[in-house]
């Protein structure tokens, strides 16, 4: 039986919360801010609700794709989650703003997104250059497949090379929680290939009709099915 730790992204109600860490992931992703940068983005008062209501073994993961550190801060201050991933643009906000927003927030954890290009060799990305820079002032690295001309980073759905992952995770210390189109079927090999210490879904474990849009998205079928699927990995 595996013990990878298992994230389940686009939480948007306290009820998909619950449900999920029932299911047996603990790691809840939420995306708010105040300032409105995704669709699907929570507000500040809409995260709040979930991460006050949810059951005390649930960790506790706030997404924001604003690189400001005072945006940063002031949403922090409105919601506090354990671990804040830094989502957005990673050029956007360098290793001395993370620093100083863990000097404004001791307690708080964070989780730098590492972008990969799907179908761009290694030595062509900044990826492993990006690990470097960042590792001295990150608690976990999430590792995630970059659509070409987006600014953040992940939440397409999209796989991409497990090999940069397995080379990522083989290189740095951080622990590396390994996204990108991760679903019950494929997340087995990753993590056999990979090895990381978490993974994360979104998007294949969402509705596949409209209710993908709305506040009540998570499938509860898929979700059990994930969690299944990485258990008996």
């Amino acid at each position: 039986m595996s013990d990878v730790v298992i994230q389940i992204y686009g939480i948007r109600t306290v009820e998909d919360a619950r449900m999920v860490v029932s299911s047996g992931a603990l790691h809840i992703g939420v995306s708010y801010g105040s300032i409105q940068h995704t669709p699907g983005q929570l507000t500040c008062e809409q995260a709040k609700e979930i991460f006050e209501g949810v059951q005390p073994e649930a960790v506790r993961v706030g997404l924001t794709c604003a690189t400001d550190i005072d945006e940063i801060t002031n949403d922090l201050n409105q919601a506090m989650p354990d671990v804040l991933h830094l989502s957005g643009d990673i050029d956007g906000i360098l290793p001395e703003d993370v620093c100083e927003l863990k000097r404004r927030f001791p307690k708080l954890k964070i989780m730098q997104a590492i972008p990969v290009l799907d179908g761009v060799p290694l030595h062509e990305q900044k990826a492993l250059d990006y690990v470097r820079a960042y590792e001295a002032v990150s608690d976990f690295f999430l590792i995630d497949t970059k659509a070409p001309h987006a600014d953040d980073i992940g939440a397409t759905g999209l796989t991409h090379d497990r090999g940069i992952d397995a080379k990522i995770v083989a290189s740095t210390t951080v622990p590396c929680i390994i996204a990108g189109g991760l679903d019950e079927h494929n997340v087995a090999e990753a993590i056999h290939e990979v090895e990381p210490w978490g993974v994360d879904s979104f998007t294949h474990t969402n509705y596949s009709d409209s209710r993908a849009h709305g506040l009540r998205c998570k499938d509860p079928d898929k979700v059990r099915a994930f969690v299944e699927a990485v258990r008996n990995a």
